[in-house]
C-alpha cells in the first residue's frame, strides 16, 4: 500500500505539474474548469446542529456555510493514452490541512479500448454521485439526501491505485473497477475532533448504463488501524478509565477498548438505480455497513426521490430513512458501593455517564422526507429551494452535531429550510 510520505510526494509532484508554465500553441492538452455552491439554511432544532457531512463543521440554525463550496479541477493529457486530474475544493472543513482539500489528484492510463488504470488519490467509488458528489449542479437536490450521503462521508478519498475495464452490450455499456489503497477521515463534531486512519481499502464495482437509466454495485472493505479523538478533554477521560481500579469498576477495561476502534474491519455493500428521460427523474440507492468500530455503528440506509420536470423547472420530492442493525451497547457500571467516599461514587457516576453518552451518540435512526423545487435558469446554473422534516430517534443523532456529553432526551424533530445556487465553470 502506499504510505503516506508517498502520498504526499505524489501530491506535490501532480500540482507542480498543474503550475507548470506552459506555450500557447500547447494549451490544447490543458482543460480547467470548476464548480461553485452559494447557499443559506436554516435548522429548527435548539439541540442537536445540522450538518451535511463529516468532514465539515455542524451548524446550529441560520448559517451560510453548510452547503456553501467551491471546486477546481485540472486535466492535463501528457498523450492521448497518459492524463492528469487533480480536483481541490473549498469549504468549511474541520480539519485545515491543505491536503484535505483534494478530493482528486491522480495519473490515468489507457491500456488499449477497454482498459484503464488510475493511481494517486481517488474518489471513494461507492454510490451513484461518486463523480461528482460536491457538485450541486450536477443532481437535482440542494444536498445529496444525507441519511444514506452523511454515513460515507467518512471515506471520501482513496490513497492508491484502480484498475477499469469498459466494455460495450447490445443494449449499454459495462464498466468494472477494483481499487486498493489507503484513507484518512477527519470527522467533527461541536467540541471534538475525531481521526480515523484505514489501513486497508478494497473496493469493486459493477455499474450498467443504458440511454435513460443505469444501476450500479458496490462491495467494499476496510481494516481500521487507528482512531485518535481530540478536544473535548478526552486525554482526560482516557486517563481516568486507566487509572480506575477494576473492583471500583468491573470491566472498566472493557469500557476504554470500547472507546479505542484499533484493527477492526469494516464491510459495505451498495446498490443504486437512476433513471432520467428529460421529464421524469427518479432515483434511489440502498447501502449495508457492518462494522465492529464503535464510532461506526452498522446500519441500513436508503432513499427514494422522483421527480418531474416542467420546462425549466423540476420539482421533486425524497423519501430517506437510517437504521441501526444492533441496539446500542449497556456498558457495565461502576460498583458504587464500594467507593471510599461520596465524592469518588460521584467522579465514578459522572465517568460512567460520559463513556455511555458516547456510545449511545453514534446510533444513527431517523426518517426523512424532503421536498424541493430546481430552476435552471441558465445552461450553467441552477437555483434550489428545499424543506426537510426529520425524525430523530433518540440515541440515534449520530448524523447530528452534538457536544460530547450532551443529554439528549425524548426523540426529536428539525425543520431545514435551504436556499442554493450552484453553477459550473
Amino acid at each position: 500500500m502506499f504510505s503516506y510520505s508517498n502520498k504526499w510526494l505524489l501530491l506535490f509532484v501532480l500540482l507542480v505539474l498543474c503550475c507548470v508554465e506552459t506555450r500557447a500553441d500547447e494549451n490544447d492538452n490543458w482543460r480547467f474548469s470548476g464548480f461553485a455552491t452559494v447557499g443559506a439554511s436554516y435548522s429548527s432544532n435548539d439541540e442537536l446542529a445540522f450538518r451535511s457531512s463529516y468532514l465539515n463543521k455542524p451548524k446550529k440554525h441560520f448559517n451560510l456555510l453548510t452547503d456553501t463550496l467551491i471546486g477546481f479541477q485540472f486535466n492535463y493529457h501528457f498523450s492521448s493514452d497518459f492524463d492528469m486530474v487533480v480536483q481541490a475544493i473549498a469549504q468549511d472543513r474541520g480539519d485545515h490541512d491543505i491536503t484535505n482539500y483534494f478530493e482528486m489528484a491522480f495519473l490515468r492510463y489507457q491500456f488499449g479500448r477497454n482498459w484503464s488504470m488510475r493511481a494517486g488519490r481517488m474518489n471513494y467509488n461507492a454510490y451513484l454521485l461518486s463523480e461528482y458528489r460536491n457538485v450541486s449542479y450536477a443532481y437535482p437536490w440542494v444536498r445529496p439526501p444525507v441519511d444514506f450521503y452523511l454515513p460515507t462521508s467518512s471515506v471520501s478519498f482513496v490513497d492508491g491505485a484502480e484498475i477499469q475495464y469498459r466494455h460495450n452490450s447490445e443494449s449499454g455499456i459495462w464498466q468494472h473497477t477494483f481499487a486498493a489503497g489507503e484513507s484518512q477521515s477527519n470527522l467533527v463534531t461541536l467540541d471534538s475532533f475525531t481521526t480515523i486512519l484505514y489501513d486497508y481499502v478494497l473496493n469493486a464495482t459493477t455499474s450498467f448504463e443504458s440511454y435513460d437509466w443505469s444501476f450500479k454495485v458496490t462491495a467494499s472493505y476496510f481494516m481500521g488501524h487507528k482512531t485518535e479523538i481530540r478536544g473535548a478533554d478526552f486525554d482526560v477521560l482516557y486517563n481516568a478509565l486507566l487509572n480506575t481500579p477494576d473492583f471500583l469498576w468491573p470491566g472498566v477495561a472493557g469500557v476504554y477498548d470500547h472507546l479505542h476502534m484499533d484493527d477492526e474491519p469494516i464491510y459495505y455493500l451498495s446498490m443504486g438505480y437512476q433513471y432520467n428521460d428529460d421529464e421524469w427523474m427518479f432515483m434511489t440507492e440502498l447501502v449495508g455497513m457492518n462494522s465492529e468500530w464503535t464510532l461506526l455503528s452498522p446500519y441500513l440506509a436508503g432513499y427514494v426521490s422522483v421527480g418531474y420536470r416542467f420546462g425549466e423547472l423540476l420539482p421533486y420530492v425524497t423519501v430517506a430513512a437510517i437504521e441501526p442493525l444492533e441496539s446500542p451497547k449497556q456498558l457495565p457500571t461502576p460498583a458504587y458501593e464500594r467507593a471510599p467516599d461520596l465524592a469518588t461514587a460521584e467522579s465514578l457516576a459522572q465517568l460512567s455517564f460520559i463513556t455511555q453518552s458516547i456510545s449511545d451518540a453514534i446510533t444513527q435512526k431517523q426518517q426523512s422526507l424532503g421536498v424541493g423545487v430546481r430552476w435552471d435558469f441558465t445552461e450553467e446554473s441552477a437555483l434550489k429551494f428545499q424543506y426537510d422534516h426529520y425524525w430523530i430517534h433518540v440515541p440515534g443523532y449520530a448524523l447530528w452535531g452534538s457536544s460530547v456529553g450532551q443529554q439528549i432526551t425524548g426523540d426529536q424533530n428539525s425543520n431545514v429550510i435551504s436556499v442554493t445556487y450552484s453553477t459550473t465553470f
